[in-house]
């Protein structure tokens, strides 16, 4: 009996001691986190009123922890662009500082109204929770635009004009070939014109050429012409009146000079008696 009674009191004290060790390791603070002292925690907004559009840091510094410790942060609607986290130690005690710088371009952070005050999400410090300072952001609109809105649209900027060829020298060329063109047409104008107006000379038939021929030598009183023209004269008539061709004939080569009064008779009967 007693032996029963030793092994149960040994039992129950094994247990106590299993649940207070169990206890202990669970209240017991996290060394890899905390130091040896209490911790310090501020937070800061810069700055805490600002314009729709600014960018706003956010700081937080945490003094008494070690390099490894453990934040959680929501800045929700506003988006993180960059953070910097940096360790050093104040006053014989580790210090962090995390810097997070905020932007929030959305619909979501335009306010209504000239002011629209947003709560940020409380920042947990190795399960701590911590608040942020309330952060108002100011419209970039005010009462007078409201109430006049103007489009505010910048003055056109144009580009200098550039050209493969000056302006003044394609002018002047695309002058000078009009001027081309138009004198050529008035010369084509002019030529038909006066085609139009000029006589028309129609060349002599050779009987007649030759009668021309015979008229000049005899009033010039070339005997050789004279005989040369009758020569030629014989020569036409022989197709078309043979007893003309052969008087012709003899005038030009008788012994005695052709009388000009012989000469004048027989060109008036040749014009008269002949038809080429």
């Amino acid at each position: 009996m007693r032996r029963r009674l030793v092994r149960a009191a040994a039992l129950a004290l094994l247990l106590a001691l299993g649940a207070g060790l169990t206890v202990a390791l669970l209240h017991a603070p996290s060394h890899g986190d905390l130091g040896s002292g209490p911790l310090t925690i501020r937070t800061q907004l810069s700055p805490q009123d600002p314009q729709f559009g600014d960018t706003v840091i956010a700081t937080l510094d945490v003094s008494g922890a070690r390099a490894n410790l453990r934040v959680r942060s929501n800045f929700a609607p506003y988006e993180v662009v960059s953070r910097r986290r940096s360790v050093r130690t104040a006053g014989g005690k580790p210090f962090v500082r995390i810097v997070t710088r905020l932007r929030c371009l959305e619909l979501s952070c335009l306010p209504r109204a000239s002011v629209k005050t947003f709560r940020l999400k409380p920042v947990r410090v190795s399960g701590k929770a911590h608040a942020w300072p309330p952060l108002r952001v100011h419209s970039r609109i005010t009462k007078a635009d409201s109430a006049r809105p103007v489009l505010r649209v910048p003055p056109p900027a144009a580009t200098p004009a550039r050209y493969r060829v000056s302006p003044t020298a394609a002018g002047t060329i695309l002058l000078v070939l009009a001027g081309l063109l138009a004198a050529g047409g008035v010369f084509v104008l002019l030529r038909v014109a006066l085609r139009k107006i000029a006589p028309t000379r129609r060349p002599l038939p050779p009987l007649e050429r030759v009668l021309a021929e015979l008229a000049a030598s005899s009033s010039n009183g070339d005997s050789g012409r004279r005989r040369r023209a009758l020569e030629e004269l014989a020569r036409a008539l022989e197709p078309l009146d043979e007893p003309l061709s052969v008087e012709s004939r003899v005038l030009a080569w008788g012994p005695d000079e052709p009388p000009p009064g012989a000469v004048t008779d027989l060109a008036t009967r040749v014009r008269q008696e002949v038809r080429p």
